[in-house]
């Protein structure tokens, strides 16, 4: 019988691991508890048996972490043998609960940082691809610097990485990213910016066809490296304008790369490439941003009283171009006798991000240009 109570035991541990341990220990505990207060009851006797019973479980812990108050002290022979015995189960029961805890901790940490956790966010960024470190590091280090995204999550989805590369404020989650498996961990239902920046365009347009099923509330942005690509995408955002169940959605940002065009314009434009990057890297001063024009009113205004009220801002922004709200149309350097309705996008040369208080611009505005549609 003792033989088989030993090998029950020994595969419990095996098959439970800390789990039985704290069971087992619990079960020995509580009958030395129940032994040591039967053979010296009059060491924990109180007036009520729930008083009594608090009393026990105080000496217990007081016991079991080595503190040892001496305010209970068993009295009886018998008594402090079983006292013996308890402290045994109850400092290996202690150091059990404290190592299984630390246990999970670090194994929860270990699983995080090699990108195998389920993620539990909502209105985040989730960037999806990635090859090259220092590339991905200053990609999310210009997003981490926006003003807008303050505060707002990031996960890195690829896998290039076998563990997070990136700092502690960075989510990870390790897989392919057009796998169900990897955009479910990675939350990119629940996501707020959804970046697409695949190894190759391949992976990128299948990624975008993946996340246009499950998300098409997010605003996506996509990496295209072959301009005869793009068309992929362009299929995906006419779907999304047509409307889906009745409902349209947002088109999918395309960004390609420049260089190339630039290689041809630098000849008759000298030191074009580098005012242009200039403008694109925030470090060097003024740079490009967009403005949602004055989104929470139903109104149009023309042109000049528009450049008029962001030059009016605290960061003296400069008009350069209108994206139509209705179509996506994009008019750069636009004529003064274009009209502005609300919800189009201004693209604006500052030294930071605007901060508009749209209603009082409007209300001086009323008397001159604007006009109600």
């Amino acid at each position: 019988m003792h033989l088989y109570l030993s090998r029950r035991i020994k595969y419990l541990f095996r098959k439970y691991d800390w789990i039985s341990i704290i069971v087992v220990l619990l079960i020995l505990h509580c009958i030395s508890a129940g032994l040591l207060l039967f053979f010296d009851y009059g060491a924990f006797a109180e007036e009520t048996i729930s008083k009594t019973l608090w009393k026990g479980t105080w000496w217990f812990f007081v016991t079991a972490t080595t503190v040892g108050y001496g305010d209970i002290v068993p009295t009886t022979i018998s008594g402090q043998i079983i006292a013996v015995f308890d402290m045994i189960f109850g400092i290996g029961l202690m150091y059990t609960i404290i190592g299984a805890g630390a246990d999970k901790v670090i194994e929860r940490r270990r699983r995080r940082m090699r990108g195998l956790s389920q993620l539990n966010l909502h209105e985040h960024i989730a960037l999806l691809g990635g090859g090259a470190e220092r590339k991905m590091r200053n990609l999310i280090k210009e997003i981490q610097s926006d003003p807008l995204y303050k505060g707002v999550e990031l996960v890195v989805c690829s896998d290039h990485y076998d563990e997070n590369p990136f700092n502690d404020d960075v989510e990870f989650v390790r897989g392919r990213i057009g796998d169900d498996d990897t955009l479910t961990r990675a939350c990119v239902e629940q996501a707020k910016v959804v970046i697409i920046y695949g190894i190759s365009d391949e992976e990128t347009i299948l990624t975008a066809l993946a996340v246009d099923e499950i998300n098409r509330s997010a605003f996506t942005t996509v990496y295209i490296r072959d301009r005869v690509n793009i068309k992929h995408i362009q299929r995906i955002n006419k779907v999304r304008h047509a409307g889906i169940a009745g409902k349209r959605y947002g088109r999918i940002r395309v960004i390609t790369r420049i260089n190339d065009l630039m290689l041809a314009r630098e000849i008759s434009n000298p030191d074009l490439s580098e005012a242009i990057l200039q403008l694109m890297n925030r470090k060097t001063g003024n740079t490009f941003y967009s403005i949602e024009a004055w989104p929470e009113h139903d109104c149009a205004l023309q042109l000049p009283a528009v450049r008029q009220m962001l030059r009016a801002t605290d960061a003296h922004a400069l008009l350069v171009g209108v994206r139509r709200f209705e179509d996506g149309s994009i008019c750069t350097n636009p004529p003064e006798d274009l009209e502005v309705n609300s919800n189009d996008h201004l693209f604006v040369i500052a030294a930071h991000r605007p901060v508009i208080e749209w209603t009082p611009l409007l209300e001086t505005a009323q008397r001159t240009d604007i006009r109600h549609p």
